[in-house]
């Protein structure tokens, strides 16, 4: 399975900043229109050199492999989808509003990156399938990144709870990914918060802080 496998390999990829190198942009764009437009399995090289409008060899000098523009492919959209999420957060907020604001952007993030809504139409199941893949590393990782924001909102928060409540997060997080709601609308921002806010928050603190009294 492609996307599992370009998942897994950018979690286990160190961050590459691409700031200083606008060819090697112009390349992972290209690649991306081009998996978006046919699918990432029937995605080659030559492709992507037609695509981008750059020379072969420019193209080759940087990605001499298919794997290896795949591999950088996954590891900035990875990033980007993480650091989406991430500036969606208001500094001060509270946990329920963060709740609310992570879950409008990471479902902005995915109705709108032309590679996953091309997978969530043509392939809601390999959504799933790409989070079980390979002893459900990926999986892990969004569940560690979901715990460590909610272990700084809630710091004196017991670990173990804190972290089936990521899990929880993340399936219910997959789900939508694979199966967009009909309610709330995925195309509304604000209908989307209000459903975080009012349904999936208090969830989040019963999970962390546990039942009252």
């Amino acid at each position: 399975m492609e996307l599992a496998s370009l998942l897994t390999r950018a979690a286990a990829t160190a961050a590459v900043d691409d700031a200083a190198d606008p060819t090697r942009t112009r390349i992972l764009d290209a690649a991306l229109e081009e998996a978006a437009s046919v699918g990432l399995d029937r995605m080659t090289v030559e492709d992507v050199v037609r695509r981008s409008g750059l020379g072969r060899m420019t193209v080759y000098r940087r990605f001499s492999k298919r794997d290896d523009l795949v591999d950088a492919l996954a590891l900035r959209e990875c990033q980007r989808f993480l650091a989406t999420v991430a500036g969606g957060l208001d500094d001060g907020a509270t946990p329920e509003e963060a709740t609310a604001q992570a879950f409008v952007a990471a479902m902005s993030f995915v109705r709108t990156h032309p590679l996953l809504r091309r997978v969530a139409q043509a392939e809601p199941g390999a959504v799933i399938a790409a989070a079980a893949a390979r002893d459900r590393h990926v999986f892990r990782l969004g569940v560690d990144f979901i715990a460590a924001r909610l272990q700084a909102a809630r710091p004196e928060g017991d670990a173990r709870a804190i972290r089936r409540t990521a899990d929880l997060v993340a399936r219910l997080f997959l789900t939508y990914v694979a199966l967009p709601p009909d309610d709330p609308d995925p195309r509304d921002p604000a209908a989307l918060h209000a459903y975080a806010r009012d349904v999936l928050a208090p969830l989040i603190g019963l999970g962390v802080d546990g039942p009252a009294g």
